[in-house]
């Protein structure tokens, strides 16, 4: 019944995710503190002589403390979440598809999964950072059928992902500001398609700085993250790979069941639904249906769009930052580590004759 498509769309969550977990925590501030006078007198006499960020040598002038222009991240995440299905067309063998959705049945849907992302970035301007987002990863979902039978079900696989994003951040004295978003194209074997996903998120936050280096700090912060994922998908599977365990333990009146229900159905649901079922009744008797697939389309939402973050990171240095993040409510449950490294230039710098 096309759930594969279910499981795979749960992994791509988890990548569609990891641009908004990645917006950078550093950012230009300000800060008045006697501790760092030293400090900040060294920034106004600079001569800022690279390209990137644009304007960095005027915000040097007026005392802000700027990113380094270049940095690559290398992060983990681990999510949870949950989506709905609200259209379910379903094919055999690329035949001709009916709409199953009426007829249909889904439990709640969760995902365990986990990623891995490389992403690197670049401070265009004191205030803005543009990046790339190169992601693969692992995801394990279990899906309950509740109509017109009752199993559940649970499918392991791998998927990659690519995307780009623009930050937007500030700060007044230790309080600093970030909106973060970005695209992200998904892709699994099982889609004819990448899927294209939008990703915001907000947050506001306290940087506490050290009093001895005013270039080494614990922040802290709290926000939101929205999430929209394209609803149309389109693919096909292999329908003994539906089957929970190739349909052992199914019961002896799961056949008579998918029958029962298939004689309730419009003519054309009901045409494609017999030609399904005599594939699964071959499948428990020992025919081999490999080459048998189920084609879709599927329209799908995220359970809750919406859930809070709230996270912390530890700068070393200007080089060095090491962050993590959690996200809860909203049936969406999220875990982040993420280790980043900046540096100030590529090249030879400019001339400042």
């Amino acid at each position: 019944m096309a759930i594969k498509d279910i499981f795979m769309k749960k992994c791509i969550v988890i990548l569609f995710c990891l641009g908004y977990l990645t917006s950078n925590a550093q950012y230009t501030m300000k800060i008045i503190n006697p501790f760092h006078d030293k400090y900040y007198d060294s920034l106004k006499r600079m001569n800022y002589p690279y390209t990137f960020p644009l304007m960095a040598k005027k915000a040097y002038k007026r005392g802000y403390d700027i990113p380094y222009a270049f940095g690559v991240s290398a992060m983990y995440i681990g999510l949870r979440q949950n989506i709905n299905i609200t259209k379910t067309e379903i094919g055999i063998n690329g035949g001709q598809k009916v709409d199953l959705g009426n007829f249909i049945k889904y439990g709640p849907i969760e995902n365990q999964s986990n990623a891995f992302t490389v992403r690197p970035d670049m401070w265009v301007l004191p205030f803005l950072d543009v990046y790339g987002i190169f992601g693969t990863g692992t995801s394990s979902t279990t899906v309950p059928l509740i109509a017109p039978v009752n199993f559940v079900t649970t499918q392991n696989f791998n998927l990659k992902s690519t995307g780009f994003g623009v930050t937007l951040a500030g700060g007044v004295g230790p309080v600093f500001v970030v909106l973060d978003q970005n695209l992200n194209f998904a892709k699994t074997d099982a889609l004819e398609k990448p899927v294209t996903n939008y990703n915001l998120s907000m947050r506001i936050g306290h940087n506490f700085v050290d009093e001895r280096r005013a270039d080494r700090g614990i922040g802290f912060w709290f926000g939101t993250f929205y999430q929209y994922i394209g609803s149309a998908t389109e693919g096909s599977i292999p329908l003994e790979n539906i089957l929970p365990d190739g349909g052992a333990g199914l019961g002896d009146n799961f056949i008579g069941q998918l029958n029962e229900w298939a004689g309730t159905l419009p003519p054309a649901q009901q045409a494609v639904a017999n030609q399904i079922i005599k594939k699964i009744d071959d499948k428990l008797n020992g025919v081999d249906i490999s080459g048998t697939k189920i084609t879709y389309n599927l329209e799908k939402e995220i359970a809750k769009p919406w859930n809070l973050i709230v996270g912390a990171q530890y700068q070393y240095n200007k080089n060095w930052q090491l962050r993590t993040e959690i996200g809860t409510f909203g049936r969406r449950t999220t875990f982040l580590m993420m280790l980043s490294y900046r540096w100030e230039h590529f090249g030879k710098a400019k001339s400042n004759e």
